[in-house]
C-alpha cells in the first residue's frame, strides 16, 4: 500500500465516524418516535452528513482504483476542497489530510508502462502495438487507454 493510500484510508475512516454515527442516531430516534419529526429540524444536517459520506467514499475509490497518480493527487485535493465547502471550518482536519494525500500522490512516480523501457528487445516497428497520440508511448494492441498517460487511444 502506497503512502498516499494510507493517508486516504486514515482520512476516510476518521471522516466517516461522525456522519455515520449521526445518521444512525437520527434513524434510531425516528424509529422510536414513529414520525420523521427530526427531519424538520435536522434535514440540512442529514443532507450534509450524506454529502460527507459521499465525498469520503469518492476519495477512497479514487485512491485505490485509479492508477495514474497525477489524476489521483488532483482528485484527492478536490475531495478535500469539496469537504471544506460542504462543512466549512469543521472540515479543516479532513481538508488537510486529503491535501497531504493528494500531494503525496502527485509526488509518487507512475510506474513506467512504456513497452520499450520494460523490454529493451521490444521492436516498436512491429504491428502488434498502438502508439498514444498524446505521449507517443507504444501500448499493447488491445489497449483502450494509454498505459503511461491514461489518454484514450
Amino acid at each position: 500500500m502506497k503512502t498516499y493510500q494510507k493517508f486516504t484510508l486514515i482520512t476516510v475512516i476518521l471522516g466517516l465516524i461522525i456522519p455515520l454515527l449521526g445518521l444512525f442516531i437520527y434513524f434510531f430516534v425516528n424509529s422510536i418516535i414513529g414520525i420523521p419529526i427530526l427531519g424538520l429540524f435536522l434535514g440540512g444536517a442529514l443532507l450534509i452528513g450524506i454529502l460527507i459520506i459521499a465525498i469520503n467514499v469518492a476519495g477512497l475509490v479514487v485512491a485505490f482504483k485509479i492508477k495514474n497518480t497525477k489524476i489521483v493527487g488532483i482528485a484527492l485535493i478536490g475531495c478535500g476542497a469539496a469537504l471544506f465547502l460542504a462543512v466549512q471550518f469543521l472540515a479543516i482536519p479532513g481538508l488537510i489530510l486529503f491535501v497531504i494525500a493528494g500531494i503525496l500522490a502527485l509526488k509518487e512516480k507512475n510506474p513506467s508502462y512504456n513497452l520499450k523501457e520494460r523490454n529493451p528487445e521490444y521492436d516498436s516497428t512491429q504491428e502488434d502495438g498502438v502508439v498514444c497520440l498524446n505521449c507517443q508511448t507504444m501500448n499493447l494492441k488491445n489497449s483502450i487507454f494509454c498505459n503511461k498517460c491514461g489518454q484514450k487511444i
